[in-house]
C-alpha cells in the first residue's frame, strides 16, 4: 500500500524539502538517526571512521536518548552527539528538539533502523532533509530519495556497515567491533572497581539482567552454569546491572559459590568498559554491555535474545560466544522448556577454558 501512495509521498517530502537533492560527495551537514537502545548505538560506531574518511567533507551529528549518548563520547568521527530523544524511536523527542534540529539545516540524513524504519524516515522528511538515505525493503520508498540495498538476513552490525558502503564505494569488509573512547577519569573509575576484589585471581564481570522486554535465557539457568565453572576454576564474580536491578543482583549473589561484588548502576558507561578491560571475561545475557564488552576486546560468552533471528542476534565479533541453542522467534515459555533441557557442564567448561586462557596470555 505504501509503494502504491509513493508518488504522493515523494511529492509531499519534495514540497516540504524545496532543497535539491545532490550526491554524497556535495553533502556538508549530516544527520544520523536510528534505534536508540544501547546496542543499536554500539552497532554503528565501527562504521562511523568509514563513513567519515569516506565522505570527509560532511560532519555528522548523531541523535540519540541521553542514556545511550554516553557510549559516543569523545567519539572522533562525530560533530556533536545529540541526547534528544526521550523513546525507543528517533521521532519521540524532548520538547524544543524539533525546532534545534531543523536550525542546523542538514543536508543529508542517514535512517538507519531496520525494524521500524518508519519513524525515521517521517522525521527526516519532517525535518526537510533533501538526501534521504535508508533501507525501503519494508515499503514507504516515496519518503526516501538514496534508497540504500540490504543483504537480509545478517548480523545487525552489518546493515549500518552496507549503506556506509553504499554512500563511499569502500567494499562493506571491514571489522564489526564496536569503538569506545573512555579517558583518564573513566579508566580511574575502573579500576577503582577492580580493586574492590582484593588479590590476583581474575574476575568474570556478569550481567544476568536485560531491559529486553522478551527473549532472554533464564538467568537461573547462568548462575547454575557459574556455580558449575567455579569447581573447576577459582575466580570472582562481578555482577553488574542497572540502579534498578540491585535487589535482583543481591538475590542472585547469595546463589554463587565465589567471591561477589555487585555494581548496580555504580559506573558510568565508559567506566563499565574500563572495568571490563581489566576483567578475564564477560558471562552475560544479550544486553548492552554485551556490546561493551565486544568494544574492550575481552572474551564474551553470551546467550542471544531467541524472540529475533539467530543469524541478526547472534556473534559478530571473533572474540564471542554464543551459547543460546538454535531457534528462532521463541516464546519465553519455549525458551524455558528449553534452558530445562539444555546441561549447563559445557558452558561450565568452556567459561573455565576461557578463563585460564586468558589469565595465561595477560
Amino acid at each position: 500500500m505504501s509503494e502504491a501512495a509513493a508518488p504522493l509521498l515523494r511529492a509531499g517530502a519534495a514540497a516540504v524539502t524545496r532543497r535539491n537533492v545532490g550526491p554524497p560527495s556535495s553533502w556538508r551537514r549530516g544527520l544520523i538517526l536510528g534505534h536508540n537502545h544501547l546496542g543499536d548505538v554500539l552497532y554503528r560506531t565501527c562504521s562511523l571512521p568509514h563513513l567519515r574518511r569516506g565522505l570527509p567533507e560532511c560532519e555528522w551529528s548523531y541523535l540519540t536518548s541521553a542514556g545511550s549518548a554516553a557510549v559516543l563520547e569523545r567519539n572522533p568521527y562525530l560533530a556533536e552527539v545529540l541526547p534528544w530523544t526521550t523513546g525507543e524511536d528517533s521521532w519521540t523527542l524532548e520538547p524544543g528538539a524539533l525546532d534545534r534540529l531543523r536550525e542546523r539545516r542538514f543536508d543529508s540524513v542517514l535512517c538507519t533502523n531496520t525494524l521500524r524504519h518508519y519513524p525515521d524516515f517521517f522525521l527526516a522528511a519532517r525535518l526537510g532533509i533533501p538526501n534521504r538515505v535508508g533501507f525501503v525493503h519494508k515499503g514507504l520508498s516515496g519518503l526516501i530519495t538514496h534508497p540504500a540495498p540490504i543483504d537480509y538476513p545478517s548480523p545487525y552490525p552489518a546493515y549500518f556497515r552496507s549503506m556506509v558502503s553504499f554512500l563511499t564505494g569502500a567494499p562493506p569488509s571491514w571489522s564489526m567491533r564496536p569503538e569506545m573512547h573512555p579517558d583518564a577519569e573513566a579508566r580511574s573509575e575502573g579500576l577503582s572497581a577492580r580493586r574492590r576484589f582484593v588479590g590476583d585471581k581474575p574476575i568474570v564481570a556478569c550481567v544476568l539482567t536485560s531491559r529486553q522486554p522478551r527473549g532472554s535465557w533464564p538467568a537461573e539457568w547462568m548462575v547454575a552454569a557459574l556455580r558449575q565453572a567455579s569447581k573447576l576454576i577459582d575466580f570472582n564474580i562481578a555482577l553488574c546491572g542497572g540502579p534498578a536491578d540491585g535487589l535482583r543482583l543481591s538475590t542472585l549473589a547469595q546463589e554463587l559459590d565465589s567471591t561477589v561484588e555487585v555494581f548496580a548502576g555504580e559506573l558510568s558507561l565508559m567506566g563499565l568498559a574500563a572495568f571490563f578491560s581489566h576483567c578475564a571475561a564477560l558471562f552475560t545475557l544479550d544486553s548492552g554491555p554485551r556490546h561493551i564488552g565486544n568494544a574492550v576486546g575481552i572474551p564474551v560468552i553470551f546467550a542471544r535474545n531467541m524472540a529475533q533471528l539467530r543469524i541478526e542476534t547472534g556473534t559478530y565479533c571473533d572474540t564471542e560466544t554464543d551459547i543460546a541453542p538454535v531457534g528462532d522467534y521463541l516464546s519465553d515459555a519455549a525458551i524455558s522448556r528449553m534452558a530445562a533441557m539444555q546441561p549447563v557442564q559445557p558452558v561450565a567448561n568452556l567459561l573455565a577454558r576461557v578463563i585460564r586462557i586468558s589469565v595465561n596470555s595477560a
